[in-house]
């Protein structure tokens, strides 16, 4: 207990100041959020392509093929007639324009081939073989039901997984993972830099205090300090996205894993900038890339073979995946579970040793200063 009253004390000092300074707490709440925000936006505009279904046609199998194009899972369509179709497509504002020619249910009865009229806005080409492949899913999937002995063949789908994850949850559980990391990185980067732009880290490491608990303390001071960020993006990210944990116990304890490691990051990465304004540069720049290239809009075994083998040398990627199995039992790492809580404690104490290595070099610079400056002052006894 003894040991540990320094820890307390370090802790308890840069928690106080810590919620002072509300422009950092601000910034790794807002953070966190605009990423999410972003991607929800980007995953809206390409998640459906906006279309117009023109019916010539009111038939049985003319409303029977417009609920294949809308179950075909791509299109965002609506029916209009062809003049607000054609100028929609027009001004841009439509990916495709889907026409029922007015003999399609005769044609379909008897047994004619009947062509549907298939006009795309080629400006996108993600958008435009998005539309492609579903309208050709569109037309099989009602020639499977409307004539299945034109078609014979079924389709049968196994899922590996009991329910399907939204494309805006399976992002959001990355965006958890910046939101921590932004949040230790900022809160433990500022404690550690403070101390050398208020010139009191010289008094610290000149102290009886060890270099252990000038760490330990600074770690969970920033980590008590980020607490409230990490809950509120959680909360987003549980009751506005809604990723229910499958396990909560897993969800918490990854959840402050994460942060542990961010927060070792960060005094590390104070300690050797010195300067709040570099600390504040870095958290918000280097969490991003380091995550787009960990898994964030797939699982890294989608990626190509260069991607893969620069993420899975990331810790953030063991921290997307420990995240993905916790809210969504999701296996998308390569490694065992224990492999990858293994890499991000490996991060941490590589983090804690940088940061300590920089301290230690101030205290021997520091004290070989003091000991030539009290040299040149005592005269020599001769």
């Amino acid at each position: 207990m003894r040991a540990l009253r320094p820890v307390w004390a370090i802790a308890g000092k840069d928690v106080r100041l810590g919620l002072r300074e509300r422009m950092t707490l601000v910034q790794s709440v807002s953070m966190p959020l605009n990423y999410l925000a972003m991607m929800v936006l980007f995953v809206l505009a390409g998640n459906h392509a906006p279309a117009a279904i023109v019916m010539l046609d009111h038939g049985p199998a003319a409303r029977q093929m417009v609920t294949a194009v809308e179950n075909s899972m791509t299109f965002n369509a609506r029916v209009e007639t062809a003049s607000q179709a054609a100028t929609q497509l027009n001004a841009g504002s439509l990916v495709a324009v889907i026409t029922i020619p007015a003999d399609f249910d005769a044609s379909v009865r008897d047994g004619h081939p009947v062509a549907i009229p298939f006009r795309v806005d080629n400006l996108d080409e993600d958008l435009t073989d998005d539309a492609t492949r579903g309208m050709r899913l569109a037309v099989a999937s009602f020639y499977q039901q409307a004539a299945p002995s034109e078609a014979p063949f079924t389709v049968a789908e196994a899922d590996q997984y009991p329910r399907d994850t939204g494309y805006v949850q399976f992002l959001a559980m990355s965006i958890m993972v910046i939101g921590l990391l932004v949040a230790g990185m900022l809160q433990g980067g500022a404690a550690a830099a403070r101390e050398f732009e208020e010139r009191t880290m010289t008094g610290l490491v000149l102290s009886p205090v060890r270099l252990w608990q000038v760490l330990a303390g600074r770690v969970l001071g920033a980590m008590v300090v980020s607490l409230p960020s990490a809950a509120a993006v959680t909360a987003v990210v549980v009751w506005i996205a809604g990723d229910r944990p499958a396990n909560a116990l897993l969800a918490a304890g990854t959840a402050l894993l994460i942060l542990l490691i961010a927060c070792a990051a960060g005094v590390a990465l104070g300690t050797w900038a010195k300067d709040r304004s570099v600390v504040a540069v870095i958290a918000r720049g280097v969490p991003v890339p380091a995550l787009f290239l960990s898994g964030v809009f797939a699982p890294l075994t989608y990626m190509p073979v260069a991607v893969q083998a620069i993420g899975n040398v990331l810790p953030t990627h063991s921290a997307v995946v420990l995240t993905q199995y916790a809210f969504r039992r999701l296996s998308t790492g390569t490694l065992p579970l224990g492999a990858d809580a293994a890499i991000i404690a490996a991060t941490m104490l590589a983090f804690a040793a940088a940061a300590a290595v920089a301290l230690r070099k101030l205290a021997w610079t520091r004290r070989s200063a003091r000991g030539a400056a009290l040299s040149q002052a005592v005269p020599s006894a001769s």
